[in-house]
């Protein structure tokens, strides 16, 4: 069975939680094992590393970029030894966010924001990201309405038929 392990840092876990659960079972219903995992902040990353270099050709997803403040001997990205497919979906304009792409990124990313500056600052400042997609933003909240978790579970359904698609049939961005 296929497997997808989706990323997201403990402080983030109480208002990201049910939505992570939603992605969870889109993936389920594609047919994929999703495990959730929430890096501590001091936990070692050898932790879930271990994990993730296990994925071959399947997919690591992450929120806020979880992860990325893993770096190897000679601070590079860890992120970028893995084989995995990565879909990175961005909450807000965090300031991490700039720090972590000043180092390098893998070719096999797909980037999701939903702020009109990351997307227009970054095909400038990071013309090199390999996809970078504006969506709709997700409901974030601890407790999400019905109509709060129909729209997340339809605004990451879309994320995620949009990495398919492109998977299937590569386009020049």
């Amino acid at each position: 069975m296929k497997t997808t392990v989706i990323l997201c840092n403990e402080i983030n876990r109480p208002v990201l939680e049910e939505t992570i659960h939603i992605l969870k079972e889109l993936w389920e219903e594609m047919g994929y094992e999703a495990l959730i995992r929430y890096p501590e902040e001091n936990a070692s990353p050898d932790k879930y590393m271990n994990e993730l270099y296990n994925l071959k050709e399947e997919f690591v997803v992450t929120f806020a970029m979880a992860g990325f403040e893993w770096r190897g001997l000679m601070e590079q990205v860890r992120f970028n030894t893995l084989a995995a497919m990565q879909i990175h979906i961005l909450i807000g304009e965090l300031p991490q966010y700039d720090y972590f792409l000043q180092k390098e990124f893998g070719i096999h990313s797909f980037f999701f924001t939903d702020s009109e500056n990351i997307l227009r600052n970054w095909k400038t400042k990071y013309p090199l990201v390999p996809f970078l997609k504006k969506y709709p933003s997700l409901c974030v909240s601890e407790h999400l309405s019905g109509e709060e978790k129909r729209i997340n579970r339809e605004r990451l359904k879309d994320i995620l038929q949009t990495v398919m698609k492109f998977i299937e049939k590569p386009s020049v961005l």
